[in-house]
């Protein structure tokens, strides 16, 4: 029980050696920077050994400093872990949700008023980035991810498969009867999804020489950004069906052709396991599959 008195010291040190800086291990922790030299200082004498060696640009851990900060840092991550797991299973009233740009903008927001209708007691919270969202460091309850599971230690399932379709706007093809020949749909410019590659499949199925396929092409590594350059008549986009049917129900862009290119990957929900039984996790599931 003697060790407890030096939690604070502990947590002073790991977040010295995670920031190699004292200053900046200050700033994490909402405290001055003698108070934390204050604290490495104690556990450095309490140990009998020297953690760090003070350099001009900050600090570096010594072998024993090393040594001690294998143990804090897996024992500092499993109690934020802890404690963050405690706070999400009883906020049961509101959800965190991590998903795509893209999919926010294109696919979920629309729909967001009927679930708060249904569910006015439930307050969520969106949280959109590309990047996969990382259950261990943070507080999300429930991701929306485009790709193939499985992924480790998490519970997931298919919302939609995914498709990609040639669309455009119907300013930009005019008056011209659709669906439109392959070959004419080949002289225009043709935007690329650099995520979802697929117009030498759409070429494939058409049948056309690739070699004559010379139109411009323009690529996006961003499917919201696509779609919008589409609807901005900047050329023909082989969008993702699910993110474009929007669009296309308001008839700001239209599908040129009945070719479909699908994709081995999917839109899912996931979630830590065990969580899909909480509440407010079932309900929000339970809608996304009624959209």
């Amino acid at each position: 029980m003697e060790n407890l008195r030096h939690l604070r010291a502990l947590q002073a040190f790991n977040e010295t050696a995670q920031q190699s800086n004292l200053s900046k291990a200050a700033d994490a922790l909402n405290v001055t920077h003698g108070a934390v030299s204050h604290q490495i200082k104690l556990l450095e004498e309490y140990l009998g050994t020297t953690l760090f060696n003070r350099r001009p640009n900050g600090v570096e851990l010594t072998v024993t400093g090393e040594q001690l900060y294998q143990a804090t840092g897996q024992a500092f991550s499993t109690l934020q872990k802890g404690v963050s797991d405690v706070k999400r299973q009883h906020q049961r009233q509101s959800l965190k949700l991590s998903l795509p740009n893209a999919v926010a903008l294109k696919w979920l927001v629309p729909h967001l008023p009927s679930f708060h209708k249904q569910h006015p007691d439930i307050a969520l919270f969106l949280e959109t980035d590309d990047a996969v969202a990382d259950f261990d460091r943070s507080e999300i309850d429930v991701a929306l991810r485009f790709g193939v599971p499985p992924w480790h230690g998490l519970h997931s399932e298919k919302i939609a498969d995914e498709e990609l379709i040639a669309v455009a706007s119907p300013l930009l093809v005019r008056d011209t009867p659709l669906p439109m020949p392959a070959q004419q749909i080949a002289k225009l410019p043709l935007l690329h999804d650099a995520f979802n590659e697929g117009w030498d499949s759409w070429i494939a199925k058409t049948g056309l020489d690739p070699d004559t396929v010379t139109s411009e092409n323009i690529q996006y590594f961003e499917s919201g950004v696509l779609l919008e350059a589409a609807i901005d008549q900047q050329g023909v986009a082989l969008a993702r069906h699910l993110l474009a049917a929007r669009d296309l129900k308001a008839g700001r862009l239209v599908r040129l052709d009945d070719i479909r290119i699908p994709l081995d990957r999917g839109l899912y929900f996931v979630c830590r396991r065990g969580d899909q039984d909480r509440a407010t996790v079932r309900i929000f599931r339970k809608w996304l599959l009624s959209i």
